[in-house]
């Protein structure tokens, strides 16, 4: 089945000209696809300032082909680039099908043109159909007129089976595919980047016959860059560019009689010697050498190409304010944000996220596997603890065993304060302190305890004395501890096991002794707790801020190097080419990111709240919505780093690097309280660290979103979201992402 070229077919919103109407083009006055002057266009700043286009200018006939030729580096991608509106120009002007790229109503970048850049510039994952309709979405096009196109040109350019992956395509074929993107909405621009190379020779034939096709009996105009300069003969007019100058724009056969070449290779060899001998061309007379045919393309001296723009933009206004089919000038007007666009991207992400299973899987649950290794390594008591017992009052030459008799006697009373100590510690028998010491430093042991031969002896004579006793029986009554503080967690760990030993150890004798158990102990008495219990596992205090963290990081993991890929590929420039806005693109990864966010945080909770018992005494709803928050803060910053970074290692490094800063500094793992006063003010900057707290007070205090350390939380988050991707915006602007 053919593909029917005309403005009969209702799905094409590109409308062809008809036959009759480029003939009358062709006899009366000269009407212009496209028409630069005075282009300059430079890269660098100072000394390292050098121009790509100098002051350049060309002329292209609508409904004709244009052949760019030159030697790689001369300008000719950057100057493509400036038509479809990718880039601008530092001087000179610039029209494209009557208006300036990028303008209100020009259609490019969008619908208008059809691109196809040196990249491949396609989603290896898609299948040639999908590509299609990626594209057709992006164009707003049915899916009856994608499929049609698909089967027409895959007889054109004779393509592999639709249903075929790209990536395991051909270098060719998938230089076709990439060429059947172009052609395949069928736009009044086709603007070609070398279409031929690595092609067969039959099939490049056959492409070039169809952009004769397309030029002559529809009126497209197409720009092609091609290395083969013999094959540029097809073309109306040729231009041969080099250090960013047009040396001569003119039909093959012009070129050919006025320099008495026998190949176009020899016009352009020509051009060059005179060039390098630095006579330049008289272009007055060397690109007009007739310049009555209505082919030929002049190129004016500097002092009459003002008046020449004028006129030419006179003649196009003139000419486009008759359609061949409705009388009326085609308006395609590209708004901001378009659902179509959105709805295109949206379903190419989540192809994109599908086709790994694996991968997407591993992602998914990811979270949930950090969290729980999260809990089962943090926050935990630790156990097998060895400490020395250097214990002088066991004597057996003296009789002197351990008696384990619970009774009111002042008997062997160490031995019945190592029975209160907890099973975390394991209690190591030493005969004397120089040894036990000498373990403790080789790092056999973490601590000392001693016991003096006659100390419990000196216990019951402090007992009787109260504050009468002497220094003497006091120091006898101690029991001496070495701690190796070398880590604090630990040797906190073991005071307060020794202390509750000591507290335990007092109570019960008192009480086997008849008196009051609690007399003697410190007369503080810590009460019932406001909030949390008496003994909160650290594993509470931490696990807002793990939830947080790793919703956060985990987000910004996956989107940091979003696009990045994509730009390198060019598949960024052709999809904006195609007229999809920079926030369409942010919008569409944020949809897309946010509900694989959903479902990790999900199971982060559903692993904390149910399988390691986390306990959460306010509103659940409340703190779902604040990580579900600081996901998106997350997924902003990642954006903002695709954004800015070149290359997937550096968008890897910055967030990396982002983590442990946001780790310490928040609040996460020890208590902002701690920081120097300084460094607070730091930490309340941060996105994380107001999100952290709110979801602290809800989890161990219950409070609701009434209470200011809760409402911050999501006016913050909400302020790091607007403020990421503003600064997206503002960074794909100054780095021409956006047109």
């Amino acid at each position: 089945m053919g593909m029917k070229m005309g403005v009969e077919n209702s799905d094409r919103f590109v409308t062809s000209h008809r036959m009759g109407e480029t003939n009358n083009n062709a006899t009366g006055s000269a009407v212009h696809g496209v028409i630069v002057r005075n282009a300059i266009k430079t890269y660098g700043v100072g000394s390292n300032r050098y121009a790509v286009l100098n002051e350049l200018n060309m002329t292209v006939k609508k409904g004709t082909i244009y052949g760019l030729l030159g030697a790689s580096g001369c300008g000719k991608t950057t100057l493509l680039s400036c038509l479809v509106g990718r880039r601008s120009l530092n001087s000179g002007e610039l029209l494209v099908l009557g208006h300036e790229p990028g303008s209100l109503n020009s259609g490019i970048p969008g619908p208008k043109v059809g691109y196809m850049p040196q990249e491949l510039a396609l989603y290896g994952n898609f299948t040639i159909k999908e590509t299609l309709f990626f594209f057709g979405g992006i164009y707003k096009l049915k899916a009856t007129f994608i499929n049609s196109q698909c089967e027409f040109l895959s007889k054109l350019l004779d393509l592999p089976p639709c249903d075929r992956y790209v990536q395991t395509l051909s270098g060719g074929q998938q230089r076709r595919v990439s060429f059947a993107v172009a052609l395949f909405h069928e736009p009044e621009l086709l603007i070609l980047d070398e279409p031929t190379v690595g092609v067969d020779p039959l099939l490049s034939h056959s492409i070039w016959n169809h952009l004769v096709r397309q030029s002559t009996e529809h009126g497209r105009t197409v720009i092609v860059t091609t290395h083969y300069i013999e094959e540029a003969r097809q073309a109306h007019t040729i231009g041969m560019m080099r250090s960013g100058r047009l040396l001569v724009q003119d039909s093959p056969e012009n070129l050919l009689n006025n320099y008495r070449a026998l190949s176009l290779e020899d016009v352009f060899l020509k051009l060059c010697i005179k060039d390098d001998g630095k006579n330049p061309l008289d272009r007055e007379t060397a690109t007009n050498a007739n310049d009555s045919n209505p082919v030929a393309a002049p190129i004016r001296n500097s002092t009459r190409r003002n008046s020449n723009l004028a006129r030419d933009i006179n003649q196009i206004d003139t000419s486009e304010t008759e359609h061949p089919s409705s009388g009326k000038s085609p308006c395609f007007k590209i708004p901001q944000m378009s659902a179509h666009r959105i709805g295109a991207l949206i379903r190419k992400n989540y192809i994109l996220s599908f086709r790994n299973i694996g991968i997407f899987l591993f992602t998914y649950f990811l979270p949930a596997l950090q969290a729980s290794l999260f809990n089962v390594t943090l926050g935990h008591e630790p156990t097998g603890l060895r400490m020395a017992i250097v214990n002088d009052e066991l004597d057996v030459n003296q009789g002197r065993v351990c008696n384990y008799t619970m009774d009111c006697e002042y008997s062997m009373l160490s031995c019945r304060y190592l029975r209160y100590i907890k099973d975390n510690i394991i209690q190591v028998q030493y005969a004397n302190v120089s040894d036990a010491l000498e373990a403790g430093r080789k790092g056999q042991v973490w601590g000392v305890v001693r016991f003096s031969w006659n100390f419990s002896k000196e216990f019951e004579m402090r007992e009787l004395n109260g504050d009468a006793a002497d220094l003497a029986n006091i120091i006898g009554s101690q029991i001496g501890i070495n701690i190796d503080s070398s880590n604090q967690q630990i040797g906190l760990f073991i005071e307060k096991w020794l202390l509750d030993a000591f507290g335990d150890f007092v109570r019960d004798f008192r009480r086997a002794c008849g008196n009051v158990p609690e007399a003697g102990l410190l007369p503080v008495a810590f009460l019932d707790p406001i909030y949390g219990q008496k003994s909160t596992p650290f594993t509470e205090f931490m696990a807002p801020g793990l939830i947080i963290s790793i919703v956060y990081n985990m987000a910004v993991a996956l989107t940091a190097g979003v696009f990045i890929t994509e730009r390198k590929q060019g598949l960024l420039d052709r999809s904006l080419v195609a007229g999809v806005k920079m926030p369409e693109i942010l919008l569409s990864y944020l949809i897309n990111q946010f509900t694989v966010l959903v479902g990790q945080t999900a199971l982060v909770f559903v692993v904390m709240l149910l399988v390691f018992n986390i306990p959460c005494q306010g509103n659940l709803a409340v703190a779902v919505f604040i990580t579900l928050l600081q996901g998106l803060v997350g997924i902003s910053f990642g954006l903002l780093i695709s954004t800015g970074c070149d290359n997937e290692m550096g968008a890897l490094s910055l967030s990396q690097a982002s983590f442990l800063p946001l780790l310490v500094i928040s609040g996460i793992c020890w208590p902002i309280e701690g920081m120097p006063l300084y460094l607070r003010k730091v930490a309340y900057v941060m996105p994380l660290t107001y999100a952290i707290e709110s979801v602290r007070c809800i989890f161990s205090r219950g409070w609701g979103v009434e209470k200011s350390n809760v409402y911050a939380g999501i006016l913050v988050s909400f302020a790091w979201i607007f403020a990421f991707l503003a600064l997206c915006l503002i960074v794909a602007r100054i780095r021409k992402f956006a047109s």
